[in-house]
């Protein structure tokens, strides 16, 4: 492994570019597909509790029925 000594030369130099760390250039395509995962987790979350919703309110629990004990609730 190279040792750098001087990193103004190292930076300008024609071999590097600029470039000091992995994956230059594709921050881009990471933020959108972190994007695309974010709003699919969101897509499937709303989903899922819809889903959840829907059933409990297919059960038509009245406001007192916690006071009869009803395992479902």
């Amino acid at each position: 492994m190279a040792t750098v000594t001087n990193w103004i030369d190292h930076l300008s130099a024609a071999e590097v570019k600029g470039a000091i760390y992995p994956g230059v250039g594709t921050e881009g395509v990471l933020v959108i597909i972190l994007l695309v995962i974010w709003i699919g987790w969101h897509v499937i979350t709303s989903a899922s509790e819809d889903k959840d919703l829907a059933q409990a309110a297919r059960k038509r629990h009245g406001a007192n029925d916690h006071k009869s004990n009803i395992t479902e609730w």
